[in-house]
């Protein structure tokens, strides 16, 4: 008996050889391909970051000066009244678009209070964030008077990242609403409103996101209307990310 010739991985026929050939082929192109999705991704946004991300965060602690000639320096008036209150750099046309909305939608007329800076001591510096609790205890400082008001309802808006508190785990917050003594206050972040699934979303989708968050602050504080478990209502009381935002729908039934 001949001796063996023992375990062979490659093809022993000319033919079995070239389909081998054509499939290693095939599974170069296959990779090549992967990495070609995975650049263009890159190049088209996939791993872009919201503003205020990095080196952008310190610019964006300042006041929005441009809003200045839009603010009051309280939020005067008698009964029931709401004031958005800037803090850093939140996108001016935003503010502006989100007052002109609940003025033609609700005829809610909405107050847009002083800008104010954020300092830069109430970043967090191993998360590089902003405590949502410590931000709407900060609009006691701003403006004293109007948070003791119990007709009053403050709504900071920043564009800062943002996680609700140290006793929560959380990754992050996309707001934070607070009330206590009849002290109505919320902050939202714009920060996270940017992100898609494939790059950053246009500033259309960005207003909607923070307009949907605000108007169940709104709901809450000034209309007094309870949480709902239904994922489609203004009231959604489970938001974990802002894709429960996006199915979310308005406007909100007000008394």
């Amino acid at each position: 008996m001949g001796g063996t010739r023992g375990y062979d991985i490659f093809p022993r026929t000319f033919k079995a050889r070239v389909l081998l050939a054509l499939a290693f082929l095939g599974g170069i192109a296959t990779i090549g391909g992967y990495f070609a999705a995975f650049f263009s991704m890159a190049s088209e946004g996939f791993f872009q970051v919201p503003p205020c991300s990095g080196s952008e965060r310190s610019a964006c602690l300042e006041e929005q000066t441009e809003l200045l000639p839009d603010s009051q320096a309280s939020c005067a008036g008698s009964g029931p009244r709401v004031c958005f209150v800037p803090l850093g750099q939140v996108d001016p046309d935003l503010v502006r678009d989100l007052a002109e909305y609940y003025r033609d939608e609700y005829g809610l007329e909405i107050g847009v209070l002083t800008p104010s800076a954020v300092p830069a001591e109430r970043i967090d510096a191993q998360r590089g964030q902003i405590e949502g609790v410590a931000l709407a205890g900060y609009l006691k400082t701003l403006f004293p008077e109007d948070v003791a008001d119990p007709d009053v309802t403050l709504i900071g808006l920043t564009p800062l990242d943002m996680f609700a508190s140290a006793e929560r785990s959380w990754r992050f917050a996309l707001g934070c609403i607070y009330w206590s003594d009849r002290q109505s206050r919320a902050v939202v972040s714009t920060y996270r409103m940017h992100l898609g699934s494939s790059g950053l979303v246009d500033a259309e989708r960005v207003e909607e996101r923070t307009r949907k968050l605000v108007t169940k602050y709104l709901g809450r504080l000034h209309y007094g209307i309870f949480p709902s478990n239904n994922p489609t209502s203004p009231m959604y009381d489970n938001i974990l990310s802002v894709s429960d935002l996006d199915r979310m729908r308005e406007p909100l039934a007000v008394p």
